[in-house]
């Protein structure tokens, strides 16, 4: 076809698309390639815990020097042990920060966030109930109201206390139903672009192994009424047992993710999860791989924290190959790192959503009191910051 008789026939297609009311096709033009498609940024995230903030100037300068790492989204921790870091009516404040800063550091956060770019994920424990030898002194706190929340074993013991988080037991439908109306409390009045799940497995780390957790009269009864019919005493019935704890931690999972979604259908819903999926289904009872695959999550963030650039490797592949790898963001333990090592796990993340570092820290300047303050260390943080290219 002839240069002319191609373009009438251009003019012709044109005429009889708008005829149609439809607009017409594009005009194919010999040597033009249209611009390609911006490539979207990968995931660059880093959670900021509660222990990194206490005044507003703090939540103002860590999210700024987030921004200024080059970070897309911030894991803001606003929720510890049955606390809360923003205004609550249905738990007291994190004693951290006192009986109430004066400021509501969540929607600060928010705010500014926002204004530098980034997209703010709410970080939240799900199930610890306290952290500590002694127990909490303001009277209102959960872990006093609710006694029968708490975690038993078939003598009727409660979880003892310790320097490690003491948890809600997970088949506790009071408690179930409380954890979802905090997190429905956040969804509902703060303009969060994410929420963050943290601590949504079976927290068991200190538990006596020899003894059935959860195994009071009232779990037992749950556990019948689901239809456990063995004696979750043997050993294939505490298989059993603890399918039906997993299942628990999983409807809870559905369950926040469809009634916040709800109510904020843009929402990112993410969970940071053990290192391995295999680890976290069969050893915490958190079956984060089928979470991500069946939609209940949009990403998992498995917590791979370790110096061991093979090891890292081991466990990000088992990631990639049990959930779909756009939707796996590696997390990344920068307390352990030394600069020389942290590139080539940043770069080992290629083929996965993205990364995201724990923590801020690790790598600024934190009104944490325990950070190290010496000059080593300080210049350590230097150089982590450089490897991302931050001052």
């Amino acid at each position: 076809m002839t240069r002319p008789a191609r373009i009438a026939v251009l003019i012709m297609v044109a005429l009889l698309a708008g005829c149609a009311g439809s607009p017409p096709p594009p005009v194919e033009q010999p040597g033009f390639e249209p611009e390609p498609e911006p490539e979207v940024a990968a995931f660059r995230g880093l959670w900021i815990t509660r222990w990194d903030y206490r005044t507003a100037q703090d939540v103002e300068r860590a999210i700024d020097e987030s921004a200024d790492l080059g970070v897309t989204d911030v894991f803001f921790q606003v929720r510890g042990q049955a606390d809360a870091f923003y205004r609550s009516d249905l738990e007291p404040w994190g004693h951290q920060l006192g009986d109430d800063p004066g400021y509501d550091p969540l929607a600060l956060a928010v705010v500014r966030a926002h204004h530098r770019g980034l997209r703010l994920h709410a970080w939240v424990n799900v199930y610890p109930l306290w952290k500590g030898l002694d127990e909490p002194t303001n009277p209102e706190h959960p872990y006093l109201v609710h006694p029968e929340w708490r975690l038993h074993d078939e003598t009727g013991a409660e979880q003892p206390r310790s320097e490690y988080y003491v948890v809600a037991d997970p088949t506790n439908p009071e408690a179930q139903e409380h954890i979802a109306a905090v997190m429905r409390d956040i969804c509902s009045r703060y303009e969060i672009d994410g929420l963050h799940l943290d601590y949504v497995r079976f927290v068991g780390e200190t538990l006596d192994q020899g003894h059935l957790w959860p195994g009071d009269a009232a779990s037992i009864a749950r556990w019948r009424a689901a239809g456990g019919t063995s004696d979750p005493n043997t050993p294939d019935g505490r298989i059993l047992h603890r399918a039906w704890v997993r299942a628990e931690i999983s409807a809870l999972v559905m369950r926040i993710g469809h009634e916040c979604r709800a109510l904020r259908p843009s929402l990112a819903y993410t969970a940071a999860v053990l290192r391995n999926p295999d680890i976290a289904r069969d050893t915490y009872l958190q079956d984060a791989a089928a979470w991500v695959r069946d939609g209940h999550l949009d990403q998992v963030l498995p917590m791979i924290y370790t110096t061991d650039e093979a090891a890292f490797r081991v466990d990000l592949d088992a990631w990639r190959a049990a959930a779909p790898p756009d939707r796996v963001v590696a997390g990344i333990g920068v307390y352990k790192h030394a600069a020389t090592d942290l590139g080539p796990q940043i770069a080992a993340s290629a083929g996965t959503a993205g990364w995201s570092l724990f923590a801020y820290s690790s790598l600024l300047e934190s009104a944490n009191p325990e950070q190290d303050r010496s000059d080593e260390a300080r210049e350590l943080r230097r150089q982590l910051r450089a490897v991302l290219g931050a001052p």
